[in-house]
Parts: C-alpha cells; sequence; structure tokens
C-alpha cells in the first residue's frame, strides 16, 4: 500500500472517532464451532483449575472486517478524497441509525465510484434498506464480483411479490435465472397462473409452501389465493420442516389445519424442544394410530434417549421410515442418530450403531453426510472388523465433497482399512494421497504414517494476472476505506466472502498482504480458511503470525505455536469475542477457569480485564493451557480436550474408552470417541494448527503430531 494513499486516509479521519460496529453480521463459521463450544465450556470448564513472553509482533492488530470480490470501473481509478471518505462515514453513521433513504442520499454525493458503490453495498445488505427489486438487481447486474449477491437476490424476489410485477415481466425474469427463494417460487407461480399455465404453477405453489420460510401475512395470501392447489400433504410437510425449523407458530397453524391428531404431536414436539416438564404427559396423550408416524417416532426417540432409555430409543429410530420425503428433513433425523449412535458404542452395541448411522434418510448439509458415511465406515472398520464395508463408505466421502480437510480424513482411512487387509502398497498410495493435505489434521497423521519428517506448506501465490490485477486494485481501495474508517466487521464480513469467491490466488495473496501491513489477522484467518476450503494454495494467510500482543507469563511458558494454534481456534483472533458461556477474549477464558487458574499460578483475578486487557487474557489463558498440560504430564490431546470441554469431562472418557498416553490405546480412536462432536473437532484442528504454527513460527519445526497424541512426560 502506498504510503501516500494511507496518510490521506488517515487524515481524513483524524477529527473522526471511530464507529461501532453494528451492521454487519459475522459470517457463518467465523469462530469455528462456537454454539457447541460454548456449550462444552459451560459445561466442562467448571472442572478445571488450573518471564515475558512474545505472541507474535508487539503490537495489538486493530481489528477488521473485509471484503468480496469486486469487479469494478475498468482502467485507473482515482484515489478516493479525504471528502469522500468523510462522506462514506456519514452514510454509514445515518443507517446505524436507521436512516437507510439519508444513507442513500449521501451516498450519491460521493465522486468515488468505488466508495460509492461501497456504501450502496452497506445499505442493501442491512435488514431496513428500503430498496426496491430494481436496486437489489441493478447491483447485482453490475457488479458480478460483489459479495453478498445471493442475498440481495432473495431480497429482490421478495420484493417483486410485494410490487406485484406484471406477468410478462416475471415470466422474462425467472427464464433467464430460476427462482432462489420461496418468495420467488410464489412470484413465478402467480404469473403463470395469470397466463393460464396453472399446471405449472401448482409445484412451485407447493415447494415453496412445503419447505420455505414464510410470514403470517404471505402464509394468508397463500392460502387466499391457493388453497385449492394444497393438498393434505403439502400441509403435514409445512408442519414438520416448520418444526424442525423451530418456527413454533408457523408449525402450529399448519398442524390446526390437520387436525386433533397431528396437533397433538406438535404441542408434544414443542414441549420436548423445550424440554418442559409436560414432555412426557403430552406425548403419551398423542392418538394411538397416529404413534406410527414419523415425526411422533423421532419424538418418542428423542424423549427416550434424554430418559437413558438408549436401546428402546434405538429401536424406535429403525422402526422410522428411510424415505425423505416422509421424514421432510434429513439433516435433523441425521443429528439425532449420530447421537444415538455413539450411545449404542458406549453400551457395546456396534451392530446396532452402525445401523443406526447406516439407514435412514441422507442428511442435506455436506458435512453432515460427510459425518455419516465416517462414522458408518470408521464403527464397520474400527468395531465390526469389516473392512471391506468400511472402504465403502470412506470412498463415498470423497463423491460428496471437494473439502482437502475431508479428502485427506478419507484417504487416510481407506490407508488403514488397506493395513487391516494387509496391502502395503495400497496402504501407502492412499496415504501419499491424504498426505497432500498437510494443513490438515488427517493429512498430517498420514505424513507421520508415511515417516515424513516435516509438513510441507504452500508458499505465498505469485502476483495476480492483468486481469486480476484491476479488480486487486480495487478491493485494495474499498478495504482501505473500511480499514481507516475502523469498520472492522465489513471488514470481516468482506475477506470472508473474497475467501470464498475469488478464484485468483494471486489476487487473495495480495489482499491478504494488505491485511497483514494491518496486523489484521482477523481478516488473513477468514479469507486464508475460505480459500483453503476451496482447495487454493493459501496456507501462508489461512494461518496468520500477528494480531496477538505481548504478555507476561505467570505459568510454565508454552510455545508460541500452541499459543496461537488455540487462539485461532477459540476467538478466531478476535479480542472482544464473548460467548453466552461468558468465555471471553483471545484465549476465552471463562470466570471460573479464571478464578482457579490466578489462584494456582498467583495473579490477581479481574473480570473487567480478563474481558477487556487482551495481554491480561493472554496471560490468564496461556497459564491455564500449561497448567493442564502439566496435568496431564504434557499430553496435548488430553490438554486441549480439557481445556474445550473440562477435566472432569476428561476423566469421564478416559474411564469409558482408555488412556491415550497407554500404548494399547489408539489415540486417534480416541479422539474420534469423544461424544461432543464440537470437543472433536476442537482437539483435530488445534492439533493441526499447532504443527501448521510450528512451521510458520520456524521453518525446519519437524512434525510430531504423532508423538503429541501420544506424549507422556512421566513414562521418559
Amino acid at each position: 500500500m502506498k504510503t501516500r494513499y494511507r496518510s490521506a486516509l488517515v487524515a481524513a479521519l483524524a477529527c473522526a472517532s471511530a464507529l461501532a460496529i453494528t451492521l454487519a453480521v459475522e459470517p457463518a463459521g467465523a469462530r469455528g464451532a462456537k454454539g457447541a463450544h460454548s456449550t462444552a465450556k459451560a459445561a466442562g470448564k467448571a472442572a478445571k483449575s488450573t518471564g515475558k513472553k512474545v505472541a507474535g509482533k508487539s503490537k495489538v492488530a486493530p481489528e477488521k472486517s473485509v471484503v468480496p470480490q469486486i469487479a469494478l470501473a475498468h482502467g485507473p481509478a482515482p484515489q478516493t478524497s479525504a471528502a469522500d471518505i468523510a462522506l462514506v462515514k456519514s452514510a454509514i453513521e445515518a443507517l446505524r441509525h436507521g436512516g437507510a433513504s439519508k444513507a442513500t442520499e449521501v451516498a450519491a454525493t460521493i465522486s468515488d465510484p468505488v466508495a460509492r458503490k461501497l456504501v450502496e453495498w452497506i445499505v442493501l445488505r442491512s435488514d431496513h434498506s428500503g430498496a426496491d427489486s430494481k436496486r437489489f438487481l441493478a447491483f447485482i447486474a453490475g457488479n458480478p464480483g460483489w459479495p453478498n449477491l445471493g442475498m440481495f437476490r432473495k431480497r429482490a424476489e421478495a420484493m417483486l411479490w410485494v410490487e406485484n410485477i406484471k406477468p410478462a415481466q416475471a415470466l422474462s425474469f425467472f427464464d433467464r435465472s430460476p427462482p432462489q427463494s420461496g418468495m420467488g417460487l410464489l412470484v413465478l407461480a402467480r404469473a403463470l397462473i395469470a397466463q393460464g399455465d396453472i399446471e405449472a404453477a401448482k409445484p412451485l405453489i407447493r415447494e415453496a409452501w412445503r419447505y420455505h420460510t414464510l410470514s403470517a401475512d404471505v402464509e394468508k395470501q397463500v392460502l387466499e389465493r391457493y388453497s385449492e392447489y394444497l393438498s393434505r400433504a403439502d400441509h403435514k410437510a409445512r408442519m414438520e420442516k416448520r418444526l424442525f425449523a423451530g418456527d413454533n407458530e408457523a408449525a402450529l397453524r399448519a398442524a390446526h389445519r390437520l387436525g386433533s391428531a397431528d396437533l397433538a404431536i406438535a404441542q408434544a414436539r414443542i414441549a420436548i424442544n423445550r424440554k418442559g416438564g409436560n414432555a412426557r404427559k403430552l406425548l403419551d396423550a398423542v392418538p394411538a394410530d397416529a404413534r406410527q408416524d414419523p415425526g411422533y417416532l423421532f419424538a418418542h426417540a428423542h424423549l427416550l434417549r434424554h430418559e437413558n432409555k438408549i436401546a428402546e430409543a434405538a429401536q424406535v429410530l429403525l422402526s422410522a421410515p428411510c424415505d425423505l420425503a416422509q421424514v421432510h428433513d434429513g439433516e435433523e433425523w441425521w443429528v439425532e442418530r449420530r447421537i444415538m449412535a455413539r450411545k449404542l458404542l458406549d453400551l457395546g452395541d456396534a451392530r446396532s450403531a452402525y445401523r443406526v448411522v447406516a439407514e435412514g434418510a441422507e442428511p442435506t448439509k455436506e458435512n453432515s453426510r460427510i459425518e455419516r458415511h465416517f462414522m458408518a465406515g470408521w464403527i464397520a472398520l474400527r468395531f465390526l472388523d469389516d473392512p471391506a464395508m468400511a472402504a465403502t463408505h470412506f470412498k463415498r466421502i470423497q463423491d460428496v465433497t471437494r473439502h482437502p480437510t475431508s479428502h485427506a480424513r478419507s484417504h487416510y482411512w481407506l490407508g488403514r482399512v488397506a493395513e487391516a487387509l494387509n496391502q502395503p502398497n495400497e496402504a501407502r498410495a492412499e496415504y501419499e494421497t491424504a498426505a497432500r493435505g498437510s494443513a490438515a489434521y488427517y493429512g498430517q497423521l498420514a505424513r507421520a504414517r508415511l515417516g515424513l519428517p516435516a509438513l510441507a506448506l504452500a508458499p505465498p501465490p505469485a502476483k495476480p494476472d492483468k486481469q486480476a490485477e484491476a479488480n486487486r486494485l480495487e478491493l485494495v481501495r474499498a478495504l482501505e476505506i473500511l480499514y481507516a474508517l475502523n469498520e472492522r466487521q465489513l471488514v470481516i464480513t468482506l475477506m470472508a466472502s473474497i475467501g470464498e469467491s475469488v478464484n485468483d490466488p494471486g489476487t487473495l495473496s495480495a489482499l491478504g498482504e494488505l491485511a497483514e501491513q494491518y496486523e489484521d489477522a482477523r481478516g488473513m484467518l477468514h479469507m486464508g480458511k475460505g480459500a483453503l476450503a476451496r482447495g487454493l494454495p493459501l496456507d501462508y494467510y489461512a494461518f496468520p503470525t500477528v494480531g496477538v500482543p505481548r504478555y507476561s507469563a505467570i505459568a510454565p511458558s508454552i510455545e508460541n505455536a500452541m499459543l496461537f494454534a488455540i487462539i485461532r481456534q477459540e476467538s478466531a483472533f478476535d479480542p472482544s469475542d464473548w460467548s453466552h458461556a461468558q468465555a471471553m477474549g483471545l484465549m476465552q477464558v471463562t470466570p471460573e477457569a479464571g478464578k482457579d487458574t490466578c489462584k494456582r499460578f498467583g495473579c490477581t483475578y479481574d473480570f473487567k480485564r480478563l474481558r477487556t486487557d487482551s495481554p491480561y487474557n493472554l496471560q490468564v489463558g496461556a497459564a491455564e493451557i500449561a497448567g493442564v498440560l502439566q496435568d496431564y504430564r504434557g499430553n496435548q490431546l488430553l490438554a486441549f480436550a480439557a481445556y474445550n470441554a473440562g477435566r472432569g469431562r476428561v476423566q469421564e472418557w478416559i474411564a469409558k474408552y482408555g488412556d491415550p498416553r497407554d500404548p494399547k490405546v489408539d489415540p486417534v480412536d480416541w479422539v474420534e470417541r469423544i461424544p461432543f462432536m464440537e470437543t472433536r473437532n476442537y482437539v483435530q484442528r488445534v492439533m493441526e494448527n499447532f504443527q501448521v504454527y510450528r512451521v510458520r513460527f520456524g521453518n525446519d519445526a519437524p512434525l510430531t503430531i504423532d508423538k503429541d497424541l501420544r506424549r507422556d512426560a512421566a513414562a521418559r
């Protein structure tokens, strides 16, 4: 970035205070498995007790937000003036106070097209933009590389319904691109009916009614206009989908249309979901002739599991239909099956566990389909001694996803299958394929199995090509404006979209460099993770080494690599991160764990500082992880699991599954036996992060993941 340009930006804001961040919504997955993480920490951290240290660079990185791929003006564009930057600030401030129209007025006075377009993007992202369909569609057409275009398309379709556009216009519009939302389906159906094509409209109405969120007002309109095209099966499907979505009011409206039996099922399921004390009573009140209903079976199995009647619950699940059309939501059924299967494994019933996983409707989310095929293969291989059946499932993972981490997992376990079949050449070939995923847990395990001494991380990519360079310059300018305005959450939102959409590694590298100049670890991480997930060589930026301040160690020192590995997974480098379990800061320290750690290592506990003082948060968090490492004799697997879920949980798992420090216990299996999905993922991600960060902080660092999983200082 040119010094002259940066100076202009800074000067433009010399008199402006930083704005609070309220407009942007952090992208999904930005904090890892945060919801489950918070639950695990709340349950487990209560069981914890727990010289100068340099973590990265000495400056605390200002937290920034990020920008998606942007294809803007052709040819050289002028620099953003101080006046335009001030206008961008004014527009954002107006929008923050509910003035979308005022923000739009201000945007019209901005001379720089990049800055003007940036404001328009921010306005259209807000929930109360006041924009009509033409405005959304104009932005989409003029800016095919910008982020959030899918959101804008859906909002445009909703406005098309309100605007009641002419049938010919609707048909022409959707002829170019099919509907992307329930409202779009209804707009197209309305146009088809107006043109006399009722048969073509019927399936669109049914699809919108069955599967999409509709407001009570839109529901009323649909029923007034199209009720004759909706069957009992359509109302049943709507009830089921709304129940699984937690949209209880819409579910009850649908249930009332169906009759007393379905209403009884819906009321019982809502009570079960709310953990109501009357749940069993309501479920028992369901008429006997409705108890083969899939929705009833789901609720019954769920309640039996919570009553710890696992074998009985499993039989109920296995009696349910496998047809997605009958169960309506394969995703929610999979969640129940996944939990149930692990309960059955704990009871020693591997055969039933396999059936619960392998049978049933396919889940809808990619991650769930991956997990289903992995679990089925893992149970078949490690519990049923059926490597041939296991191989079928592990191979299916490669059909489901292109994600490098999942491919490494698939090939690693196919290597284990080949070993079980005494096929060393095939095993080596599978491990070699898995080993290409150096940044992935199972890729690293495969490298260790092959005896490879170190990781091979991708170097930063080359410069972008000519067209990508033009896009890059515009992206840099948009990002610079947001950095200067301290609009960190908008930067993160944009950066995440960049990682998910920009295909040129050189452009991504250039933007990563910009984020690194600002010591914006969050921006680097979100951009890099999105790119890595698509197989692009952005290892360097996905594992940032900036943005963490110095702290004074009060406990035995831990490696910088370990500190960064934990921060990357815990808070994604967000010092303001705060969970419902009160885990806070870069290290996500809970008040109770903080008190225990300070008592153990002789520091003063201060709740306010834990939340607002990053060096103090690091001091306490680093001491906490040092303490659990001491408690588990240096074993990282157990220490990371305890940091996430608590020592009490870890002791339970050791009692159930053995001690991974014991040579007779396979630590890879031990990790997979962890019953909390979030903690399993946490351990694997921090283990892989640690190996990568050891390379990032020292190029000749050896690969030690296999030893780290078994490490036992007392045995040396």
